[in-house]
């Protein structure tokens, strides 16, 4: 479309003169124009128009002249010249001549005149002075201005050395021009308004009423008003858009499309073709209409940088026309609109390339366009062959071309190559190296365009692409350096995860291919076929890979439970695996831990080829090499998948982690039973033959071994490294015992017994506790008090204690007390007085105990009753339960009258018994215990049978001391490196002696001296000041006695003690408060038990 323009008649050579200062005075500037729309005033900041000397008013060949409408110049200048010192036929001449051209310019509609006098010299003075008072003669200006303009406007005088007269000159131009294009909206809005009342009438032509607007159009847009301009292509537009959704576009030839370039097209060239002739005649496609329509309004939104609009609007635009063009009746093929729409999104990212600022709406409206372009590489590379089918993405755009690509790869196994006018897209069509440089450049900008505007998920889909592309091509090495970034250490996307595993397999990266599939399986799976996919890959990398560990998410392999079954006559476990997907396990394996020995023991029971199936799974583990009965903790489930072994931590709060084991039914058992001062060892191989003998290891409550350096020799027992070993292989069935000394002073409490043996080549493990009476039945002392033995007799059993026989030096000094009495309650002392025995030596005493033949009636009553009752597992637990409950509730006088079990009832222990059971079980304890009760008051007790004890205690002198006190004096803390005062309070006889006490500490410093002299009367107390040297337990130190006149006493030095009352050390915290106690400390001489 044309620009406006002036036309100049020069008719007497005066352009030459003043072309220079009049083109330096163009474009006009500051307008006020009214010719709007609204009629209200506006604004021209500058009017442009090109000047044309002495040139006809020709018809745009690539416009339309309608009737009535004038497209010419806007404004029609006539330049003349007329001298006073003329003749006045040359001035008549001029005049004449100007008035003519005045009426031929003003039969031009929308076009103005001006006539332009051009004076020099004198003539210019005179011409602009007017007539002088009383001289009629006017002057030939005026004549000229009143007959040619008849407006004082109308004819102007110029004179070309005056600057006054130019700017004179330029201001009568702008009005003329001014009112020249007022007038010239006013026809084309006259019409238009014309055009539009006429819509609904016959033969009214849209084609003629968008020639019309677009003429008013491009005056808005020569006067810069671009808003006014683009409203009305957009009134033009939403008409199109009314007509075509009723069907009357009948003005159109076709949908257009399809010819030579046509899918490679700029959009802002609109003179590509002649739009505007073939509109005005009616012969316009919709898609060539379409094309010049939306090429007219983005040269206005980039002529107002409207960038953010324009990109709005191209995307409205592209998704329009490619919806209709992929319509069956449009008759494109789906390549040329694949090829058309790859073209304009290039094209609209290239055009706003230039553009200063990148905002971020405009950032993601050019990664749109490039993703949009990428989409149409997919539809152009399926198409042709050039794309894999595993590449193609399930967009909108490529899902009408899948069934077309079916039939070109039915019909014609190498379809011919496409023809395309784009030349990016011809070469990436023509090999398939180009196709994947084409289609990675596309994805990488696009993918810089959603970082820019923040939009990182879609970036990273693109990327995912774009690695899909390189795996489809082989490229693995490619593929997995662009898939890393895109699979995060938190929850990651499902496809990246999975290709980079894939990469990762085919490098050769087995163990990384591993984790990822790990993270797979974790994730929520979204079908069925995925999870069985998932599931079969990780069972071939497990296969795979070298032996390693791994901790599984939860996700895929957890521990919901953990328990025994009450039927399972073994050492057995059952425990419910819940995995995330199926898996086939070479192995399951329950990692166990008990406290044996003072430390943790790990017991290992599994199963193989189990079938873990998605979800929950009991899968049921024993083991032939651990017999453990007792309770123990579950630490960890391992289930080992080819090469792999998960490692489930039983950490679920719902999980029963502590359970009871049965013991093994064949393995071996040991059985332990003290009396005295002696331990008595029995192993019992049972069902399983021992082949080369076995190692024992037995421990007390406080963790100290119990096995000393002594052993009797012949028993086939020896004692090496704190272990108790049987040199010789047992066959099955064999019972072998052997009788050890305890220590001196042994903890109450259970006996932790550690067995390592071999049967059938391998290597086994037996770990059991046993309930062992280390109490010492009586607790005797014999001291010289002046010429007289003072006896004194305490039971410190838990059931009463028979006394046979008291003798001193072998002479008896307890028949009448025994007469009387005959037996000792727990608790109760016995008290005697021998005269005349100064001198003796030795006191012995002989008892037995009504426990054994307790124990005795009650295990042998259990054992028949648990048969009874199917508890044939319980019956070792039974067994001390109602042991324990019988020996301290025995009546020892109506057990001794009668000869029964006198005691409580022992029916409600089931409840204590049953706490972990089931409800059946439950019952049958409840029924047993009450059977029980029946038993025990109907047997007879052989009090008789029980086996006589001796004790001999040696006189003590009236120099020992009989008992030493120790206890700590410090205030609410006590720390490291601190000080702190021990006491040592010591009884002795009557006699005064002077001693020597010495503290000896292995773990703490004493400040001051350690060792100290007194004189012994009764009692004394000494006090020593002791630092202790780190944080812990701080054992009591060792007191060391001798007299200080004698020297070293073999009956003073290192006296051995033993604890009357636990804990047996005092905790030593370095920043926490620990309350001040007394630990009492017997100093005992030892009795031999026989």
């Amino acid at each position: 479309m044309e620009r406006l323009w002036f036309s100049v008649t020069d008719e007497f050579g005066l352009w030459p003169r003043i072309e220079a200062e009049f083109r330096a005075r163009l474009p006009l500037r500051n307008l006020i124009w009214k010719g709007g729309i609204a009629q209200t005033a506006q604004f021209v900041a500058q009017l442009s128009a090109d000047v044309r000397v002495n040139e006809e008013a020709e018809p745009d060949p690539t416009g339309v002249v309608l009737p009535g409408q004038d497209t010419g110049a806007l404004l029609h200048i006539y330049l003349c010249e007329v001298s006073e010192s003329e003749s006045d036929t040359r001035k008549a001449e001029v005049r004449a001549r100007a008035k003519a051209w005045a009426a031929r310019a003003g039969q031009h509609r929308g076009a103005s005149w001006l006539v332009v006098v051009v004076a020099g010299g004198s003539d210019a003075q005179r011409l602009s002075a007017g007539p002088k008072f009383l001289n009629m003669r006017a002057t030939v200006f005026d004549r000229l201005r009143s007959e040619v303009g008849g407006k004082r406007d109308g004819v102007v005088l110029l004179r070309p050395d005056a600057v006054e007269s130019w700017n004179a000159a330029v201001l009568a131009l702008r009005d003329r021009a001014v009112q020249a294009l007022e007038a010239r909206a006013a026809s084309l809005g006259d019409e238009i308004r014309r055009l539009d009342a006429n819509r609904m009438l016959p033969g009214w032509n849209y084609c003629r009423f968008f020639v019309v607007k677009e003429q008013l159009a491009a005056l808005f847009r020569a006067l810069a008003l671009h808003d006014a301009a683009l409203a009305q292509y957009d009134e033009l537009e939403a008409a199109f858009l009314q007509l075509l959704d009723a069907r009357a576009l009948s003005w159109f030839s076709s949908f257009g499309g399809g010819g030579a370039g046509d899918d490679f097209a700029d959009i802002l060239d609109v003179q590509r073709k002649p739009y505007r002739r073939q509109i005005a005649d009616n012969a316009i496609s919709m898609f060539d209409f379409r094309m010049y329509l939306f090429g007219q309004q983005a040269q206005l939104l980039l002529d107002a940088a409207r960038f953010e609009e324009l990109a709005a609007r191209a995307q409205h635009f592209v998704a329009t026309l490619g919806a209709a063009m992929r319509e069956r009746g449009s008759g494109l093929a789906p390549a040329f609109v694949a090829a058309w729409t790859y073209s304009v999104c290039t094209n609209v990212v290239e055009i706003c390339e230039g553009v200063p600022v990148q905002a971020r709406a405009l950032a993601a409206a050019k990664a749109e366009f490039l993703t949009s372009a990428r989409q149409q590489l997919d539809v152009l590379g399926a198409l042709s062959g050039r794309l894999p089918p595993d590449c193609v993405r399930a967009t909108l755009a490529i899902s009408s071309v899948r069934a077309l690509s079916s039939a070109l790869a039915a019909a014609e196994p190498a379809p011919a190559p496409m023809r395309v006018a784009n030349p990016v897209l011809a070469e990436a069509l023509a090999a398939d190296a180009r196709f994947d440089q084409v289609y990675v450049r596309t994805c990488d900008q696009a993918t810089q365009y959603y970082g820019d505007c923040g939009r990182r998920r879609f970036a990273q889909a693109l990327q995912a692409d774009v690695a899909r592309l390189h795996m489809s091509r082989g490229r693995w090495a490619d593929a997995a350096r662009i898939l890393r970034p895109l699979v995060p250490p938190g929850a990651p996307d499902l496809r990246a995860c999975a290709q980079l595993a894939q990469c990762e397999q085919r490098l050769g990266r087995t163990a990384a291919s591993l984790d990822l599939v790990l993270r797979l399986v974790a994730a929520p799976q979204p079908d069925a076929a995925s999870a069985a996919a998932h599931a079969r890959l990780l069972a071939e990398l497990a296969r795979d890979v070298e032996p390693c560990a791994r901790a599984p998410p939860p996700q895929l392999l957890r521990v919901d439970d953990a328990w025994v079954e009450d039927s399972d006559a073994t050492c057995a476990l059952r425990v419910r695996v819940h995995a995330g997907v199926a898996l086939a396990a070479a192995r399951v394996e329950a990692v166990l831990v008990a406290g044996h020995d003072g430390r943790r023991l790990e017991l290992v029971l599994g199963a193989d080829g189990v079938v873990l199936a998605a979800g929950a799974t009991d899968v049921r583990l024993t083991s032939d090499a651990v017999s453990c009965p007792g309770r123990v903790e579950v630490r960890a489930v391992n289930v080992r998948v080819g090469n792999v072994e998960f490692q489930v931590a039983a950490s679920n709060a719902n999980a029963r982690r502590r359970v009871r084991l049965h013991p093994h039914p064949v393995a071996p058992h040991v059985a332990l039973d003290a009396s005295g001062e002696t331990l008595d060892v029995v192993v019992t191989t049972r069902g399983a033959a021992v082949d080369a003998g076995m190692r024992i290891w037995l421990h007390g409550a406080d963790a100290q071994p119990l096995l000393g350096a002594e052993i009797p020799a012949g028993s086939g027992f020896a004692v090496e490294g704190g272990a108790l070993t049987v040199g010789c292989a047992l066959p099955p069935h064999a019972c072998v015992r052997a009788r050890l000394p305890l220590p001196p002073a042994p903890v109450p409490g259970d006996v932790q017994v550690l067995a390592e043996y071999t049967s059938g080549g391998e290597a086994r493990l037996l770990a059991d506790s046993a309930a062992v009476d280390f109490a010492r039945p009586l607790r005797v002392t014999a001291s010289v008090r002046q010429n007289a033995v003072l006896i004194r007799a305490q039971n410190r059993a838990l059931a009463p204690v028979r006394v046979h026989a008291l003798l001193v030096d072998g002479r008896d000094a307890g028949d009448a007390w025994l007469a009387q009495r005959g037996f000792l309650q727990f608790g109760e002392s016995l008290t005697l007085v021998c005269e005349d025995a100064g001198a003796a030596k030795c006191v012995e005493l002989r008892f037995s105990s009504l426990l054994d033949a307790v124990r005795e009636l009650v295990g042998a009553q259990v054992e028949l009753l648990a048969a009874a009752h199917g508890l044939v597992a319980h019956r070792r637990y039974l067994q001390r339960l109602a042991l324990a409950h019988v020996r301290r509730t025995l009546d020892a006088r109506q057990t001794l009258r009668a000869a029964r079990v006198c005691c409580e009832p022992l029916a409600p222990l089931y409840l204590l018994a049953a706490q972990d059971c089931a409800q059946p079980v439950r019952r049958a304890l409840r029924r047993l215990f009450a059977e029980l009760d029946a038993r025990l008051a109907a047997a007879e007790l052989d009090a008789g049978a029980a086996r006589q004890q001796r004790m001999r205690v040696p006189v003590l002198a009236g120099r020992q001391p009989g008992l030493v006190t120790v206890f700590v004096e410090t205030g609410r803390q006590l720390c490291a490196y601190e000080s702190a005062a021990l006491h040592v309070r010591i009884e002795g006889g009557n006699a005064p002696r002077r001693l020597r006490v010495t503290l000896a500490a292995a773990s703490c410093m004493v400040a001051g001296p350690a060792t100290q002299e007194v004189v012994v009367r009764g009692s004394c107390r000494l006090r020593f000041a002791v630092v202790p040297l780190a944080a812990g337990h701080l054992p009591l130190p060792e007191i060391i006695c001798h007299e200080a006149d004698t020297g070293a006493d073999p009956q003073w030095a290192r006296l051995p003690v033993c604890l009357r009352a636990r804990p047996s050390a005092l905790c030593v915290l370095r920043d926490r408060a620990m309350p001040v106690c007394s630990v009492p400390v017997d100093v005992v001489t030892p009795g031999i038990i026989s």
